[in-house]
């Protein structure tokens, strides 16, 4: 793959950056036999462009299990809310999420560590390029990169702990390392302004070799996504929903400021508006049935506005059911995730809690992007492997760990052989979220005006469902909203925090309470139909305290860090 990342990162490593800070990790260290210094990286464009490489490996977000130095986590985290089952029991998911198991010494933040060794090489890039033998383009180029680089790791630090401690600087030895955590404000101004800086100098776009690095659009995106978390009831409120006695500071507003929705809904739309000058834009020319499943099986179409692309067919290992591939188990979707799919007409489809004969007609009438993503007994998965079979009775090939009684397909794509050197991109931005984020910003500051109707009826259509219905309160549009979010951004790691951020995790059914799966049976003398008997597979805690990440117990220790409540 002709991409920089790709190219550069996986070789210069462990060559040129490991660790070298107490509370961070070290990060420039001399390599056997090698004089590698700051002025040696910032004495070309070439050895620039390598450095900038390894900030884009260490920095790009993921939320695909990849299990290498940057990101020990070994399965979807799809798997710590309804939308699937990681059939593996020693998963990372079920040892801390699924278990209430999430402590201070089992954080379930498996990139921690990583982002601070890019947040140093970030800055060290801001301080370095002025003086660097480049032209100024390049130089303010370079520099916007790490601050967008910089703002997505402090954001997914905010949305999983509040605010947090404030680096902008590289550290030296005799510098004091125990740096305090930031106020909850303080860590989104700081943010928004590296958002801002970087919406200001970066390219709107790149030639095709330099995909995966971040531009003007991305930096929109992510600006957007900041506001609409900073909004949502998990921060924007008078008081936690777990109380830091003297601290509230750190993890909420402090107050309730619907003006907080309105500006989201205003850098949502702004990036929408921004997306078009980057070459992105809705997929909308590949058929009603195949709009959305292109968006995650084509790289680099232009609704993918930024992806991490440093992996390769490892990346897809941790989706592979074991009957069809030599994978890691799978995920099975639940059943409770199956109810919240619409029929194509648009109303809610009627299952049976008790059981039915009629299962194949039921999956027939679901919205589109259901057979996309999900297989189910007597679909095919791909040309190669063939029709799936998940029966109860008589036991299917594919029924090993299937206890929803069916698989997640996405993001694996049909070409997908696992012996192809495909390379697994994952969506950090996308253009279909960022009318969802429009849409429902500007409910919740408005109500359901038209442009917030016309925003989510865009994504519906161009999948071959109906317009939402009209009239609706306030209230009813969030409640059609969030399901369609959850449809639309189904298995793409962003449920999960949804729930979070709307503090409905403990709702029985979402990250806590019963689990749900199907058996399937034959029915004798009607091959085209099957019996579904709804049935509980697991129980999962999920603790009030587990709305926000705990800091390491080591760092807390130390005496600088507070921790959040209820750890």
């Amino acid at each position: 793959m002709k991409n920089l990342i790709i190219i550069c990162s996986l070789i210069i490593i462990y060559a040129m950056f490991t660790s070298c800070e107490k509370m961070f990790g070290t990060f420039l260290e001399k390599a056997p036999g090698i004089d590698v210094t700051q002025d040696t990286i910032f004495s070309n464009k070439t050895q620039i462009e390598t450095y900038v490489a390894s900030a884009y490996y260490w920095g790009m977000h993921t939320d695909m299990a990849i299990w290498d130095e940057r990101d020990k986590s070994d399965s979807p985290i799809s798997g710590a809310c309804e939308e699937t089952e990681t059939v593996a029991p020693w998963f990372w998911v079920h040892r801390t999420w699924n278990t209430g198991g999430m402590s201070s010494t089992n954080q379930a933040d498996m990139r921690w560590l990583a982002r601070w060794k890019g947040i140093r090489i970030f800055n060290i890039l801001l301080e370095r390029m002025d003086k660097a033998p480049v032209d100024e383009a390049y130089k303010t180029q370079i520099k916007a990169e790490a601050k967008f680089l910089r703002a997505m790791n402090y954001f997914e630090m905010f949305k999983h702990y509040g605010g947090v401690p404030i680096v902008d600087h590289s550290f030296q030895l005799t510098d004091d390392l125990l740096t305090p955590r930031s106020t909850l404000q303080v860590t989104l101004d700081f943010i928004l302004k590296d958002c801002n800086d970087a919406i200001a100098s970066l390219p709107a776009i790149y030639p095709a070799i330099q995909r995966g690095r971040a531009t003007k659009a991305a930096a929109h995106a992510l600006k957007s996504k900041a506001l609409l978390f900073a909004a949502s009831p998990q921060f924007n409120t008078a008081t936690p929903v777990l109380e830091l006695t003297g601290h509230n500071d750190l993890i909420c507003f402090g107050k309730y400021d619907p003006n907080r929705w309105q500006i989201a809904a205003d850098a949502a739309k702004a990036a929408i508006d921004a997306a078009p000058a980057s070459g992105n834009a809705l997929i909308t020319n590949q058929g009603v049935t195949k709009n959305w499943k292109y968006i995650w099986e084509i790289m680099d179409n232009s609704e993918i506005i930024l992806a991490e692309k440093s992996q390769g067919t490892r990346g897809f290992q941790y989706f592979l059911p074991a009957s069809i591939y030599s994978g890691m188990q799978g995920n099975t979707v639940t059943y409770n995730f199956v109810k919240y799919y619409e029929k194509t007409d648009g109303t809610p489809q009627t299952w049976n809690d008790l059981g039915g004969n009629d299962l194949n007609l039921k999956y027939s009438q679901l919205d589109p992007r259901f057979a996309q993503a999900i297989k189910v007994n007597g679909s095919q998965w791909n040309a190669y492997y063939g029709v799936i079979a998940t029966t109860t009775v008589p036991a299917g090939r594919d029924l090993s760990g299937c206890f929803g009684g069916a698989w997640c397909k996405k993001p694996i794509p049909d070409a997908f052989t696992n012996t192809s050197n495909q390379y697994c991109n994952w969506p950090v931005f996308k253009v279909n979220e960022l009318y969802l984020n429009y849409a429902e910003a500007l409910n919740e500051a408005q109500g359901p005006v038209q442009a917030a109707y016309d925003a989510v009826n865009t994504i519906r259509v161009r999948s071959g469902m109906p317009n939402f219905p009209t009239g609706l309160s306030k209230e009813q549009f969030r409640t059609k909203l969030r399901n369609e979010r959850a449809i639309e951004l189904a298995f793409d790691a962003h449920r999960i925090f949804d729930e979070r951020r709307w503090l409905i995790s403990d709702t029985e059914g979402l990250m806590k309470g019963d689990m749900w799966g199907i058996k399937i049976y034959a029915i004798p003398g009607n091959p085209s139909e099957f019996q579904y008997v709804p049935y509980v597979f697991s129980q999962r805690t999920f603790l009030t305290r587990m709305y926000l990440h705990p800091f390491m117990q080591t760092e807390v220790n130390k005496g600088y860090v507070i921790q959040n409540p209820g750890y």
